[in-house]
């Protein structure tokens, strides 16, 4: 025989990593589920964008709207209004500068010394005049210039430019900080605008004044003094913006925050009533104070996602309960549900705040069941996503009562429609069926939730595009996970049942009638899987590629012999490990064509642990006529497999027994058809070989009338014809 190369199994039932990772990833769905809805409700923004969707000032209320719980919230325009009033309130700070005063003094005293100060533009004649009186008449000008311009600086002397821009601000009072050294405590008070005194009031101030000092006075001293007062005073009064800001600041954020209280089911708008900019307000703050979760609510959350993602999992340990691949599947399923959370908060962050009625048409939500679905070949496991899904989306901020209706009606059509995908090309039609279910979906909740016809075109754009971004995602990533898991897709199967692979090829050229044989097994599995509600894909396949393995050694199975059989000229034990051999050559076969799991477990299975009646029979009686003492054990004798583990396998098992058993019948009838097929089901009932195949005897009673049917019509007798029976006679 021909030592086959030995192919690693990377399908190992339930690895050691997937088992302690799934755990971990039903964690992460949990905190997704319930952390997304947090973030989203955080931002206001889209919140209040909801709102002036619905409603719009102006507008006339469609109906009452009460509040349902009582709540409160900071009326921010009357807190805004309040800080105005405050920020007003706060008088223009002036600052009396010490320096500008004492260099204003300074100057007087430098003049008085008959020098020019160097940073004023002096007429010379007025120092020539100066230098003209003796030294007692300029002493006594000084002595009242001195004084006047001490009283000046210590009360004031403001810019008009400053005076101007405080009163164009609508202020008639000031507020001025004094710090002098010459005497004065620092102190603030307040001066009227009126008592303020202006370098443009100097002229007239100082004419005022000499009047007032001593009549006595020359005119022309007194124009010296005039002169010379003027010469030297400047504005030592200064408008400060900074401490005027920050006197501001600091009274609007001393502004108590104007708290609004709105009892349970007091009345928010009232129908028929125009909504105003404040009803407005109250509605924002309502869907805000629903967002804003107490600690009794975020633990009720907590429980809900809790119980929804556990009963998720079980229902999905429930379906594939007889799988090999269950934490395959459970794997793919939680990824994909982190996977949607991820694109729905994208989504929802994305779309919020446009001013869309309702964000259901832009949920993501229908990838992961219709894709599931496909992927398990499982229509339940593509609802129970759906359900998940739509339990979480109910806890988005954007959520109605109808979200989980609309989530599940659209992603029920869509696994629906799968049952008329057979090809992948039928993904283009079960998109075209989507796009009208789900239209008529979005037309249904707009009218329910009440939003008119007003948004409804924007709503069916969205969905059509959900559902074209849904099916190319589903038509992109369906080949890759096939591909990285090796799955037993519709598409996969169909291609493997209708397709010649290089294994199929090889078998019709090396063992003609064990193709032919196999060909007529598939036709077989494949109706009576149908007619009890297995997978006849499946089925189909298994039957095309259960005897792969006899391509290694056609000529020692009868269907392959024309004249002598090899068997003759072996001993028995050495023939019975030539046909035994052949179940495993094929489980090898398969796995290096590629073969999915399920396809290898029924080739592997669909002998069971049955005996080689013929051979054993053969051993038997050649150890009672050579009297040997040695017994014949009868598992020598018989396959060592495991049982059919599916009702597809145990179909493949009785479909490749009866179709052998069928060549044996002469002058076959339908009688005679049904005696064998009832025989061979029972005989292996009796060996128990069906037992672990979860077939009940109505489906067996259904399985027999098929093959009865089918081998009936493939192998009925022929009418003879009057030319036909002359050449017999003759």
């Amino acid at each position: 025989m021909k030592k086959m190369h030995a192919v690693p199994n990377r399908y190992a039932d339930h690895p050691l990593w997937m088992r302690i990772l799934i755990p971990i990833l039903v964690v992460l769905v949990a905190v997704g589920a319930l952390v997304i809805p947090s973030l989203i409700a955080q931002d206001v923004t889209s919140v209040s964008s909801d709102i002036l969707a619905k409603y719009s000032v102006g507008s006339l209320a469609e109906n009452d709207i009460k509040a349902t719980e009582t709540f409160h919230y900071v009326d921010e325009a009357e807190t805004a209004k309040r800080q105005r009033a405050a920020t007003q309130a706060v008088l223009p700070r002036f600052r009396v500068s010490l320096i500008t005063s004492q260099e204003i003094l300074n100057d007087l005293d430098t003049l008085f010394t008959l020098q020019i100060p160097e940073h004023i533009e002096l007429d010379s004649k007025l120092l020539e005049s100066l230098s003209a009186l003796t030294e007692e008449q300029r002493n006594g000008i000084y002595l009242i210039a001195r004084s006047l311009l001490e009283d000046y600086v210590s009360q004031g002397v403001f810019s008009n430019e400053d005076f101007v821009l405080v009163r164009e601000s609508g202020y008639t009072e000031i507020q001025i900080e004094r710090n002098q050294n010459t005497g004065l405590n620092q102190f603030e008070k307040i001066i009227s605008l009126e008592a303020v005194f202006r370098d443009v009031e100097v002229a007239e101030r100082v004419h005022a004044d000499l009047k007032m000092v001593n009549s006595t006075v020359s005119t022309n001293h007194m124009n010296l003094i005039f002169d010379s007062i003027h010469a030297v005073i400047r504005p030592n009064v200064h408008f400060n913006p900074v401490a005027t800001t920050l006197a501001r600041d600091t009274a609007a954020a001393d502004v108590s925050p104007v708290i609004t209280r709105v009892e349970k089911g007091e009345l928010i708008l009232k129908k028929d009533f125009v909504i105003t900019q404040q009803d407005i307000k109250t509605l924002q703050a309502l869907r805000l104070a629903s967002f804003q979760y107490p600690p009794s609510q975020l633990l009720g959350r907590a429980i809900f996602v809790i119980i929804s993602t556990i009963s998720a999992v079980y229902g999905m340990f429930l379906v594939f309960e007889n799988s090999k691949r269950r934490y395959q599947y459970l794997f793919i399923f939680l990824v994909g549900v982190l996977v949607t959370e991820l694109l729905l908060y994208l989504a929802v962050t994305l779309f919020s705040g446009k001013g869309y009625s309702s964000l259901d048409p832009f949920l993501p939500l229908f990838i992961l069941p219709i894709l599931f679905a496909l992927v398990t070949n499982r229509k339940r496991a593509g609802m129970i996503c759906a359900l998940l899904l739509s339990s979480y989306a109910i806890l988005l901020p954007s959520s109605t009562e109808m979200t989980v209706f609309f989530v599940v009606a659209i992603s029920f059509f869509g696994i629906y429609f799968i049952k008329y995908v057979s090809r992948r090309v039928d993904m283009v039609f079960q998109w075209l069926f989507g796009i009208v279910a789900t239209s008529c979906i979005v037309l249904f909740t707009n009218l329910l939730n009440g939003y008119g016809f007003n948004n409804l075109l924007t709503s069916l754009t969205a969905i059509a595009a959900n559902m074209s971004f849904t099916y190319i995602m589903v038509t992109l990533l369906l080949p890759l996970i096939e591909l990285i898991f090796n799955l037993p897709t519709p598409f996969r199967l169909r291609e493997l049942a209708y397709s010649d692979s290089p294994a199929l090829v090889r078998l019709s050229q090396t063992a003609v009638g064990t193709y032919n044989h196999s060909l007529i097994v598939a036709e077989m599995a494949y109706s009576a899987a149908k007619e009890i509600q297995a997978d006849p894909l499946l089925a189909r396949v298994s039957g095309l590629y259960h005897d792969i393995g006899k391509q290694e050694h056609p000529e020692y199975f009868i269907e392959n012999q024309s004249g002598d059989n090899k068997h003759d000229d072996l001993k028995a034990s050495l023939s019975v490990a030539i046909i035994k051999s052949h179940v495993k050559i094929g489980v090898e076969k398969g796995r290096e064509a590629r073969l999915p799991q399920e396809v290898l477990d029924i080739i592997s299975q669909h002998h069971g642990n049955d005996v080689i009646a013929i051979f054993l029979k053969e051993a038997q009686l050649a150890a009672q006529n050579e009297k040997d003492r040695r017994q014949v054990k009868r598992q020598d004798y018989a396959y060592n497999n495991q049982i059919p583990q599916s009702p597809e396998a145990a179909i493949v098992m009785l479909a490749d027994s009866i179709e052998a058993a069928s060549r044996t019948i002469k002058k076959p009838s339908a009688q005679k058809y049904e005696k064998l097929v009832n025989q061979i089901v029972m005989s292996k009932m009796e060996r128990k070989q069906l037992g672990a195949s979860r077939l009940s005897l109505t489906d067996l009673e259904t399985i027999e009338r098929v093959f009865v049917q089918i081998l009936t019509g493939r192998f009925h007798t022929r009418i003879e014809y009057p030319e036909e029976q002359e050449k017999e006679r003759t």
